[in-house]
Parts: structure tokens; sequence; C-alpha cells
């Protein structure tokens, strides 16, 4: 284990209409955080390893996922999978 993956730092997340969210993780994942990004945005549109895809009635599919709990746990899973730290959503308070 690398001493890079204990240092904790934080993504901010513009979920869209869905609003922002702040992410928990590695310093190294937040200094390559848009690489990480295009990548899950790559696994995300081609991969069939994931539930995130719906069938609707007319047979189309479509992508359902809540972005910010799928991105932490596509980097828990294929970046950080034997890190100690892992990408968490902190929850926060909106007034």
């Amino acid at each position: 284990m690398n001493n890079q993956s204990q240092n904790t730092s934080f993504i901010f997340l513009d979920l869209g209409q869905n609003g922002q969210c702040l992410l928990s993780v590695p310093a190294f994942v937040a200094e390559n955080a848009r690489v990480y990004q295009v990548e899950f945005d790559k696994w995300l549109q081609s991969s069939t390893e994931h539930d995130y895809w719906v069938t609707a009635p007319d047979g189309t599919k479509a992508l359902c996922f809540d972005g910010a709990e799928a991105f932490a746990a596509w980097l828990n899973q294929y970046v950080l999978p034997d890190s100690e730290v892992k990408a968490q959503r902190i929850p926060t308070l909106y007034f």
C-alpha cells in the first residue's frame, strides 16, 4: 500500500439538475479526478457489467443511476480495490 492512498481529499461533483455533492477520496484520486471521470463515463456507457441499464416498456435501454453513488462504487471497485481509504459520499445539509 502506498502512502498516497492514505491522504484523504475531496471531489465536488456537480450533478446538474440533481444538485451537487461531495466525495471523500484518497488524494491521488482527487488529483486525477477528471481522468477517472472520463474512465467512469466510458465504462458506464459501454459496459454490461453493471445494473445501471434499465429497459423501458418499448424495449429501449436507458441509464438510471445516482451519479455520486455510482461514481464512488466504481472508484472503490476498479481504482481502489486494495486501498484502506475508500471513496464515499459525504452527507450534506441544505438550507
